[in-house]
């Protein structure tokens, strides 16, 4: 008998016992007594069994497992150094109580919705954390709104949604104060794409830090791309071609500020001599560029194990908390403002 062919069957039949009471014997329901456990037990051991956790979690209507969902991102999530963090965070949190992690990622809204649609329909998972959609995608309101264990990353319309949010409004009013405090006047922010809250909310933050130290508004202060490097590079170009003077550029994520940085440093001009830049979520290579890039810190992976531990209380029916958990960011003062760290 090798170890891939043992069933509970075998372990009952070795043992003297019926396949229901080893299976109550290894599952340690107490109405098996000690002695028929142990020699259970024993036999299981030196057949060296391996229960078969998907069958046990389906008679248990449980899958033991937490979908972590990216609806129609994968772009943007598998390529953000931060979405590692995010990770860590959540298996953390997943292996201390036993749950197994599920990615799902979809290319298409189309795709999307049937993904969803396996798994509310056939419970391939306990719950859902989900990541942030844009706000005209159809099946995010049908999935936290389904009544399936949900714990959404960002901020949501409904109070009785379950969330975890990055602070991007105050994150957004930091770096553009910080900039102004440095005496720089003449700002302008390379946006993320404003089709998505965690965008919006960082514009309104910049837009309130300029109004409330008397910067008039413009719309052209506003450059809008797609979070990526390349992006960034563009928007330095298309910033310095557009005629309008600029000392200060907040950029709504590290890579887009880097890309910034490039382009302006390829037209000639000095960083934070000329212009100086500020971006958003404290990736390592923040630390590697010259000069280092002055940012907003956005801890993902306390982010990750926070709506880890909320959907896992849920699940428990347990106390969460707070419903709506907003995590402080923190600004990381380097070269590219003209600070002193």
């Amino acid at each position: 008998m090798t170890k891939e062919h043992v069933t509970l069957k075998d372990i009952a039949r070795v043992a003297g016992v019926s396949t229901a009471t080893a299976s109550l014997a290894l599952s340690g329901d107490p109405r098996v007594n000690v002695k028929t456990r142990r020699a259970v037990e024993e036999v299981a051991k030196r057949l060296k069994y391996v229960p078969n956790e998907i069958g046990r979690s389906l008679r248990a209507k449980k899958a033991e497992t937490i979908a972590l969902i990216f609806p129609n991102t994968t772009h943007f999530a598998f390529s953000h150094p931060y979405f590692v963090q995010l990770l860590e965070g959540i298996t953390e949190v997943l292996v201390e109580n036993s749950f197994h992690l599920l990615l799902s990622t979809a290319p298409s809204e189309a795709d999307e919705a049937a993904a969803y649609d396996k798994i509310l329909r056939n419970r391939r998972a306990d719950g859902i954390i989900l990541w942030p959609a844009s706000i005209r995608d159809r099946n995010i309101l049908r999935i936290v709104e389904s009544g399936y264990p949900v714990v959404y990353l960002g901020k949501w319309h409904h109070d009785e949604v379950i969330t975890v949010e990055r602070e991007e409004f105050g994150g957004a009013y930091k770096a553009t104060e910080h900039l102004i405090k440095q005496g720089r006047r003449k700002l302008v922010m390379i946006s993320g794409p404003l089709d998505y809250q965690v965008s919006i909310e960082r514009v309104e933050g910049f837009k309130r830090a300029l109004q409330d130290h008397q910067i008039l508004f413009e719309p052209w202060m506003v450059v809008e791309k797609d979070f990526s490097m390349e992006a960034g590079v563009l928007a330095a170009k298309e910033l310095l071609e557009s005629g309008h003077p600029f000392d200060g550029i907040f950029a709504a994520n590290d890579r887009m500020a880097i890309g910034a940085m490039k382009g302006l440093q390829q037209a000639g001009a000095t960083i934070p001599g000329d212009v100086a830049v500020v971006g958003c979520d404290n990736i390592e290579m923040a630390t590697m560029t010259s000069p280092t890039l002055t940012t907003i810190d956005q801890p993902m992976r306390e982010i990750g194990a926070i709506a880890a531990r909320k959907l896992i209380a849920l699940l428990n029916q347990e106390d969460v908390g707070e419903k709506q958990t907003v995590v402080p960011s923190q600004l990381i003062i380097r070269e590219s403002c003209g600070a002193e760290a």
